[in-house]
């Protein structure tokens, strides 16, 4: 018997727990259905954040750079017979 309490106590504070979450929830203003769709969704990957311009030039030219580089070093590590099809 002390074992099947231990599983309904343990149950009793999960519950607890999200009752308390919920509670908070709503008192700083915040939505539980817009809370839940948005994580639905971003969970789907549906939602995403757009990434910021800045950030995507930067990266996409950092790589680009890189690219090239590589392309050289891979160039030189090429047999004879390679370089001579290109």
């Amino acid at each position: 018997m002390g074992h099947s309490l231990g599983i309904q106590y343990a149950g009793v504070s999960v519950m607890f727990g999200i009752a308390f979450l919920t509670l908070w929830l709503l008192v700083t203003g915040h939505s539980i259905r817009n809370l839940s769709a948005r994580a639905m969704i971003s969970i789907a990957g549906y939602l995403r954040a757009r990434p910021n311009p800045w950030l995507e030039g930067t990266l996409r030219a950092a790589f680009a750079e890189f690219d090239r580089e590589l392309a050289v070093i891979l160039e030189d590590r090429l047999p004879a017979r390679d370089r001579d099809r290109r």
